[in-house]
């Protein structure tokens, strides 16, 4: 009898000590607000994915210095979604569900981001793409909201527009090649809109051909777009196929400039392409070329060894003031009253510029930067609204 009361008694103060752990670990959890992050920290694009979670840690860093959010210090938790839409629905899950994290800021792939887009809804945490530009990001096929889906960067309407007006007025372009990977939503969807606005400006395309990153010949395309012979060539690629098919171009004796997206953004596209890419031009978001950035350069810099930083660490900067910025407006750190703010911004000001947001598509209204290669260097050209 005494054995099985002091059995009992055992257990009654292990599941006292359990509950005051765990009302502990919920104090403590009161204090912190964890933001995720997503995007490719492993396989050939890590270069962008690390970026933008350095930029994440070195702001949280700076934010929590100054008193944190609401209060409240801010925790980085990022996840490596591989660049893969399957990888990365399954990220955002872990991260909402086990993690706790109130926001998730990622990725810079378009595919990505549209298969996050419903599980987003459906969990009910907001989600921020950094650079993933296709309109589904944020809306279905038929148009309708993603609530909970929001982004930073421009679209590809846009960034197609961008391009097509600039090989039309500045190039004096008449004809344009297009080569672009089947594959991605991104790279078909940025040469369907170069293609229409450059009709629309009396332009011809001349030759459009596909191809799939990875690839290692795309000779065989080339070699139709140098028999057209056109003004210009669209290659909405990302940097490392963008430079393969700059030196493969090159090689087939094709002179005309070479047009692209915010895929082209590395500046291993100078050291993988040299002079195949020179007088040719991108678009892309503002970077560190605007000296307004300085000090989070030097900053980023110190932090990580002289690593020279991508453009995806100024957007892990502006999304997290974003979100701050969007808490205090708020004033609760809740998913929904996030959700919320994000929505109803009418000016954010980060290091990447001014921007509001359009609450019917969630997209922001920036202008884009154009960037080109001249003397083995990229120079800023002009920003274009």
């Amino acid at each position: 009898m005494k054995k099985t009361k002091l059995f009992t008694l055992l257990i009654v103060v292990v599941l006292l000590a359990s509950l005051v752990l765990s009302a502990c670990a919920k104090k403590a959890d009161d204090n912190v607000l964890k933001i995720g992050y997503i995007g490719a920290l492993s396989g050939e694009t890590a270069v962008w994915g690390q970026a933008g979670l350095n930029g994440l840690q070195l702001t949280a860093k700076e934010i929590n210095a100054a008193g944190g959010i609401l209060g409240k210090q801010v925790e980085i938790i990022g996840l490596d979604g591989r660049g893969d839409p399957t990888d990365s629905v399954n990220a955002f899950r872990r991260l909402a569900t086990e993690e706790g994290v109130i926001a998730v800021i990622g990725t810079n792939f378009s595919s990505c981001n549209i298969a996050m887009a419903p599980i987003a809804d459906q969990l009910k945490i907001p989600l921020i793409a950094t650079a993933a530009s296709n309109p589904k990001v944020t809306v279905d096929e038929n148009g309708v909201l993603h609530p909970y889906s929001f982004r930073i960067g421009f679209i590809d309407p846009f960034q197609g527009q961008v391009l097509a007006n600039l090989a039309s007025t500045e190039l004096n372009a008449k004809t344009a090649g297009i080569i672009y990977d089947i594959g991605s939503d991104y790279s078909t969807g940025l040469a369907q809109y170069f293609e229409e606005q450059f009709v629309a400006n009396g332009g011809t395309v001349v030759a459009k051909v596909e191809g799939h990153s990875g690839d290692n010949d795309f000779r065989s395309q080339l070699s139709v777009i140098a028999e057209a012979k056109p003004d210009v060539i669209m290659v909405p690629w990302i940097y490392k196929d963008v430079a393969l098919i700059a030196n493969q171009a090159r090689e087939l004796g094709i002179t005309a400039p070479l047009l692209g997206g915010d895929g082209w953004d590395s500046p291993e596209l100078i050291e993988m392409a040299a002079a195949s890419i020179e007088g040719s031009f991108y678009t892309s978001q503002p970077s560190f070329a605007n000296p307004v950035t300085k000090p989070f350069y030097d900053a980023y810099m110190a932090e990580f060894n002289n690593l020279v930083p991508e453009t995806e660490a100024l957007f892990g900067h502006d999304g997290l003031y974003w979100i701050k910025e969007a808490f205090e407006r708020a004033g609760e750190a809740t998913p929904d009253a996030l959700r919320t703010a994000l929505e109803t911004t009418t000016q954010f000001d980060g290091l990447m510029g001014s921007m509001a947001v359009d609450p019917a598509t969630h997209n922001p209204a920036k202008p884009a930067s154009v960037y080109t290669f001249t003397n083995g260097e990229r120079t800023w050209y002009g920003d274009y609204k």
